[in-house]
């Protein structure tokens, strides 16, 4: 029976009091009956993002007496974090996201929240992105049990900040091994630029949805008392994000110094073989310089002659020889 519970899907709704679950995958006006029966229950409800989604969605804000533009922002897919309270309900908009380590893409994908004091209506599309609010809520019965619905709203955001973070550490990987690439003294191959490059835009994409949620997230603890465990916890979660925000801050500045130092290995490297050809022309035209002169149409000594042969041959190895020894002194070739 134990199994059996274990890997049954998690349900898509819950109604319950202290740690009595009433009832499960119920929707719609099933659910505030159940809540109007049930004066001390709360609930929870993930709704899968589609057009039916949408129409329970806004039979559920017309319940809350939710306007058009608060209903337009919860529907929203351009991934703009925002938090608003509308009479009873607050509404928080935010993002998770994914990163595929394959192809260096991150996805985003939008998370609206309906939260009142009894009820949490999570939209998101937990179909492609492994993100599974129902799953995680469901899993945490005793903490909810104490917490109620703040508590719910709690734990679908600090999963929502705990993706950011999992794209972080994979972004910190990549940041490391370019710099590892660095250490062996030699600029990045054409490869590796065209990678460092899609790493950069992943952070980029990344800080355009962790900086909003700074706001977001301040003003949800602005809005909570100043003392007790659910202000705590608030505090712990912004401070989570915080501290994840200034990692991909501090990335930005890593990957920077990645390019720049791969840039400035490439200039010293393009110097010190200008360096050497240099050095190996001055050694070549010595020789072209003695053949030069003495195949002149000029009198001039010992020409046409065996000793003026090897007299002009002598020469032209001891200069070599002279410039060979200074250049190699120098570190010229």
């Amino acid at each position: 029976m134990t199994n059996a519970l274990a890997t049954r899907p998690a349900p898509l709704s819950r109604v319950w009091s202290g740690s009595k679950i009433i009832a499960e995958d119920v929707e719609g006006d099933d659910l505030g009956d159940v809540l109007q029966l049930h004066t001390d229950a709360s609930a929870w409800w993930v709704m899968p993002r589609s057009d039916e989604a949408g129409r329970e969605l806004r039979r559920a804000a017309n319940a809350l007496d939710l306007d058009e533009l608060a209903i337009h922002d919860l529907l929203a897919d351009d991934h703009r974090a925002k938090f608003e309270e509308l009479g009873q309900a607050r509404l928080v908009m935010t993002n998770a996201v994914a990163v595929d380590p394959d192809t260096a893409e991150l996805s985003a994908f939008p998370v609206s929240l309906v939260v009142t004091d009894r009820a949490l209506i999570c939209l998101v599309d937990s179909s492609r992105h492994g993100f599974h609010p129902a799953q995680l809520l469901a899993q945490k019965t005793e903490q909810l049990a104490d917490g109620g619905v703040e508590h719910a709203l709690q734990f679908v955001l600090a999963a929502v900040i705990n993706t950011y973070e999992n794209v972080v550490e994979w972004l910190e990987d990549c940041s490391d091994r370019l710099a590892d690439a660095l250490f062996d003294e030699r600029p990045l191959t054409k490869a590796e630029q065209l990678w460092a490059f899609r790493v950069r835009a992943v952070l980029s994409q990344l800080r355009r949805v962790t900086d909003p949620m700074r706001t977001v997230l301040d003003e949800l603890v602005a809005a909570q008392p100043k003392e007790g465990f659910l202000a705590r916890r608030w505090a712990m979660i912004s401070q989570q994000h915080h501290r994840v925000a200034n990692a991909a801050d501090a990335l930005r500045e890593a990957l920077a110094s990645v390019f720049d130092t791969s840039l400035a290995l490439a200039d010293l490297r393009m110097n010190a073989i200008m360096k050497k050809l240099t050095g190996w022309a001055g050694i070549i035209a010595v020789p072209t310089l003695v053949t030069g002169f003495a195949g002149m149409n000029v009198e001039f000594p010992l020409d046409g002659t065996a000793v003026g042969f090897w007299v002009y041959a002598v020469v032209m190895a001891v200069a070599v020889a002279i410039l060979y020894v200074a250049f190699r002194r120098k570190d010229w070739i």
